[in-house]
């Protein structure tokens, strides 16, 4: 990780429509635009120019997490620096369901690293707080601890508004709670982006959601009870059919199985829809048995987190190239459509926190240069540049 050299130039099919193109970056602004004559490009394989992905759902990364209990200015950029190694240039710190005093905690330490540093800065345009004011049964409840989920309460999301000064910027809660359709309409007023997730509203609930201001299924199909109605009363099928609720996936494999991903991208439309990785410390870690939030939790060799000796998922340790691959894969998208998920789209459901930019010359840097293996459906990033930051990385 350093600041970016003089010039830097990336060659690829700039996205989205796969022109062979040549970026010359200055001084974190694109300075040139230019057709290249050929690329270099082995056998079975395409190099790309695309835009930085965009997560809206990090928990941490290697080992860190915004989490911590004692979270402190350096964890956050070590996180930042390492999803940035993944070509993700912009993501939402993302804090869970804690001891309030934790998370204004962990909330005022991201907020002075958005302040005093100049990569959390440039890759953080604001902090999603998903719970505590989430459903506290088994199964809704997912991986949250349930002695800290509470009902949703405006005083409370005051205080941890106030101790991220100001840069709350995506709340996640369950609407049928108590005070939860109060706190979507109040949220949503101030221009925050309300998700609905860990939750079990009936369609009753759903509906006065979305009239409150409700905007997104977080991590649809996911933090949900195991067994649910086939038809009637199945809060997943209802968000499904809801036209005004986007949904974000975490279409790794293991979180929606193939058939699901496929059908709920239809059901939603690619207009709708947002990849997510919410990946948490044991991201990029290597496969072994690890403590997660006091719990023994188990990372396999495919990336899958479980308990041990359940099959219940145990958090994510995804990668945005991982689910732009399984997209095309399991959803039978193609690149530039997955991509889209993973860039447009969450900078169009953020649109009131981040300005999108564009590939052109004069505009600030925020691009990817990858391989791409259609027949593998895998992603290599070779280089990921935000402003003057850039992070390469040795394939």
């Amino acid at each position: 990780m350093r600041s970016a050299e003089r010039p830097m130039v990336l060659s690829g099919r700039l996205f989205p429509d796969g022109s062979p193109t040549q970026i010359e970056v200055v001084d974190g602004l694109i300075q040139s635009v230019k057709s290249a004559d050929a690329l270099d490009e082995p056998d079975g394989t395409e190099r790309w120019i695309v835009s930085g992905f965009f997560d809206l759902q990090v928990n941490g990364s290697m080992g860190r997490s915004f989490a911590a209990p004692q979270l402190c200015i350096e964890d956050v950029e070590f996180i930042a620096r390492a999803v940035l190694k993944t070509g993700v240039t912009r993501l939402l710190p993302t804090v869970v369901s804690a001891d309030l005093d934790v998370l204004t905690h962990q909330l005022s330490v991201i907020a002075e690293a958005m302040e005093r540093s100049p990569l959390a800065a440039a890759m953080c345009p604001g902090i999603h707080i998903e719970g505590p004011f989430i459903h506290p049964d088994d199964g809704p409840r997912g991986a949250h601890r349930r002695q800290y989920v509470r009902d949703p309460s405006i005083a409370d999301y005051e205080r941890l508004q106030t101790a991220s000064r100001g840069r709350v910027v995506m709340l996640t809660l369950a609407p049928e709670r108590p005070g939860g359709i109060e706190l979507i309409r109040h949220v949503s007023a101030q221009g925050v982006v309300v998700g609905l997730g860990h939750h079990r509203a009936d369609a009753e609930s759903l509906e006065e959601a979305v009239v409150a201001g409700a905007r997104i299924s977080t991590h649809l199909g996911n933090g949900a009870d195991a067994m649910l109605p086939r038809l009637h009363g199945n809060y997943i099928w209802q968000q499904l059919g809801e036209d005004r609720l986007w949904a974000s996936f975490i279409a790794d494999g293991h979180h929606l199985p193939a058939a699901a991903l496929r059908c709920m991208l239809r059901a939603k439309t690619l207009a709708r829809s947002v990849l997510v990785t919410d990946a948490n410390e044991l991201a990029g870690m290597p496969p072994g048995r690890y403590s997660h939030h006091g719990s023994e939790v188990e990372l396999t060799a495919d990336g899958r987190i479980t308990i041990p000796g359940t099959p219940y998922l145990a958090g994510s340790a995804a990668s945005m190239p991982l689910l732009i691959g399984r997209a095309v894969a399991d959803a039978g998208l193609t690149l530039t459509e997955a991509v889209n998920l993973a860039t447009r789209q969450p900078e169009a459901i953020m649109r009131n926190h981040v300005t999108g930019g564009s590939l052109e010359a004069g505009q600030p840097a925020n691009l990817v240069e990858l391989t791409w293996r259609p027949h593998e459906a895998t992603i290599d990033v070779h280089r990921a540049v935000i402003g003057p930051f850039s992070a390469a990385v040795a394939c």
